[in-house]
């Protein structure tokens, strides 16, 4: 909920920014650019501070303990969780649409519905599964800081949230990053064009292909917490 609040006061910071380089005007096609990048953004500000944040918060303070008597299954509840707090980042989009059309007066123009809703989802269950992950080493390691450090400067870079339009390297990384793939097809629905050099068809299936194993990368870590959980009586990662 707090980039519903944090989004226009990014907005403004950014359009003063480019005020003081001298960018008087915008194009529509760019304004909508901004946008969507700004939305990955705000959806793995989301997904890792606060998603995973609570998940680590549920953790040292034993709520994992009380789930796990109740619903016997922590997957459960965090795919449970995941859904519902999805909710949230929709929110977070409305918010972000309605700064730009209040500020620039943009109305969003979306070229494939369709295929935007499945990127929205495909990068939502991808950074659902991230999220877990990036919790669960924080509370094995107990090493918030570094964990932490190391994902807010590879996820912008290897997650797609910087446009290829960018600059050559930021296309390569994006072409060869499996997990920037959800994020790089919302842009191109949303636009209207191919941001990558490779067919929309191959996209799709280097996500799925992702999510997929992403889905069973954090399965086998949940039942390893799920294992100690039992026979320690405790997460046994405290």
């Amino acid at each position: 909920m707090i980039n519903v609040v944090t989004a226009p006061l990014w907005l403004a910071f950014f359009i003063l920014t480019l005020r003081g380089f001298g960018v008087l005007t915008l194009g529509k096609l760019i304004l909508q650019l901004f946008l969507w990048a700004a939305y990955a953004f705000a959806l793995y500000s989301s997904w890792l501070w606060g998603f995973g944040g609570g998940i680590i918060e549920e953790s040292y303070e034993g709520i994992l303990e009380n789930v796990m008597t109740t619903i016997n299954n922590l997957l459960i509840h965090v795919i449970g969780w995941g859904i519902a707090y999805s909710i949230y980042t929709l929110l977070d989009l409305a918010s972000l649409v309605i700064s730009f059309y209040v500020v620039f007066g943009l109305t969003i123009d979306i070229r494939n519905p369709v295929l935007l809703t499945a990127s929205i989802i495909l990068a939502s269950l991808q950074l659902l599964f991230i999220s877990t992950i990036y919790a669960m080493l924080v509370v094995r390691l107990r090493s918030n800081w570094v964990i932490t450090d190391i994902m807010q400067f590879l996820m912008p870079v290897l997650g797609g949230l910087i446009p290829s339009e960018a600059g050559r390297y930021v296309m390569l990384v994006n072409e060869y990053s499996p997990i920037a793939y959800p994020f790089v097809i919302m842009r191109e629905a949303a636009l209207g064009y191919l941001e990558l050099p490779i067919p929309i068809t191959y996209q799709l299936f280097y996500s799925v292909t992702t999510v997929a194993s992403l889905f069973i990368v954090t399965t086998m870590l949940i039942r390893i917490f799920d294992k100690r959980l039992r026979e320690e009586g405790k997460l046994g990662l405290t």
